[in-house]
């Protein structure tokens, strides 16, 4: 694999398009990290040439809402990319829009787009080009949104953000979260459910823990783009 041709293609496409621009070999290190990353968004260049820094380095600064989706969108483009036969697994784009934070320290709008350029014997996944560029509408200040396109025949794969049937709230969970999100405390809770605060707090837990978040705030917002709370 000559990896100095795809260097010199993408420090081309990093100064023409102004766009900032990285190369990674998959789940290890950073072989080219554009300076724009660092006029941007604020990143540490010398960092990222640090073979030790795992390329997750650069979703650090992601909107906490977006990032918990986006984490679970990249998971689940795992599980898919591996049901794809091996020819097939270079033709997919994943075109990701979220918030993150620029070198001013405030949330701008970006759209990031990641490519398998190579796969290794085994058929998985061994060079990833990844492109972001700032949102052509900084007005537009929505939640995250996701495409996934075939790059050989341009049809875009529906590709739901998040996948409910992964989370089985009960009814009373539910109807418990709900209240949460009205901003009821748990004793408020136990009153209108005539229920215990223990049994309440029970809820919260098994909530929190059947959703994958750290607080009661994520899995609100983790519900309510599954539309639990409508």
């Amino acid at each position: 694999m000559n990896l100095e041709r795809y260097k010199s293609y993408v420090e081309l496409l990093s100064r023409v398009n102004n766009s900032c621009v990285f190369l990674i070999e998959y789940n290890n290190s950073f072989l080219y990290t554009s300076p724009n990353f660092n006029t941007f968004f604020g990143y540490d260049i010398e960092k990222l040439k640090d073979p030790s820094i795992e390329h997750n380095y650069l979703e650090k600064n992601i909107h906490p809402d977006d990032f918990m989706v986006f984490v679970t969108i990249q998971k689940r483009l795992v599980s898919f990319w591996y049901s794809l036969p091996v020819e097939n697994r270079k033709d997919y784009k994943h075109i990701f829009e979220f918030r993150i934070l620029n070198s001013n320290n405030e949330y701008v709008r970006v759209i990031s787009q990641h490519q398998v350029l190579e796969v290794d014997a085994s058929g998985n996944p061994y060079l990833v080009l990844g492109v972001v560029d700032l949102s052509p509408d900084q007005r537009n200040m929505d939640e995250i949104k996701f495409r996934l396109v075939n790059i050989k025949t341009g049809e875009i794969i529906p590709f739901p953000l998040t996948e409910e049937a992964n989370i089985k709230l009960t009814k009373r969970e539910i109807e418990i979260l709900k209240l949460v999100n009205k901003g009821m405390f748990s004793k408020e809770i136990s009153d209108n459910l005539s229920i215990s605060v223990h049994t309440v707090n029970n809820h919260r837990q098994n909530i929190l823990q059947k959703m994958n978040t750290d607080n009661v705030v994520e899995a609100i917002n983790y519900a309510r783009k599954l539309g639990l709370l409508d």
